[in-house]
């Protein structure tokens, strides 16, 4: 049995809740909630702390993406591929890496699916996924050739999203992780 704690949620700020207030009021005005539903959920945006509250209070709300053209695909030869800060995540994202590294960063990503697919398609390469915490991960469905993979995440949330990370590994590495933490000693943060 573990002594340690779960690290605290991240706490929200006021842009994040301006963002949150105004899902709710463009959900009112298409006319998905009504007035008394809208107080409601104001109220809930604007006394939330931390942004899993602010998720909860919105995230029947979010409107759907269009069906057609979910896949994201990523190229990376003899180079060097990154997505990070708030990118649009689709349902399906395929990484195809050839002597390369790719990091796919989602602790600020905007992701409005409760699963996400990574098709890996890895040749002599790394691939670094950063996840936030209470992520589900899942890198069982990865066919490994000569290859490590490394799942560092800790314990999954109720409302998490689920990350499926599937394809092929030769003579690559796969590590999913959740971002380090801010040293006060250590200039150079890196996630």
């Amino acid at each position: 049995m573990s002594l340690e704690q779960p690290p605290p949620a991240r706490r929200a700020s006021d842009r994040d809740r301006e963002e949150a207030a105004s899902v709710v009021q463009e959900a009112h005005g298409d006319g998905r909630l009504d007035f008394e539903e809208l107080d409601q959920r104001l109220t809930q945006v604007y006394a939330a702390k931390t942004e899993i509250e602010l998720r909860a209070a919105t995230a029947d709300l979010v409107p759907a993406e269009p069906t057609s053209g979910t896949d994201l695909t990523i190229r990376a030869k003899h180079s060097s591929q990154k997505r990070e800060g708030a990118w649009q995540v689709p349902a399906r994202v395929v990484a195809l890496a050839e002597h390369s590294s790719m990091k796919l960063d989602f602790t600020d990503a905007v992701v409005r699916r409760p699963e996400v697919h990574v098709d890996a398609q890895l040749k002599h390469s790394s691939m670094t996924v950063i996840v936030p915490q209470g992520w589900v991960v899942n890198i069982d469905e990865i066919d490994v050739t000569g290859s490590s993979t490394n799942n560092k995440t800790g314990p999954a949330g109720r409302d998490g999203v689920r990350l499926i990370i599937s394809g092929q590994a030769k003579w690559s590495s796969v590590t999913v992780r959740h971002p380090r933490k801010r040293r006060w000693w250590w200039p150079f943060y890196s996630k």
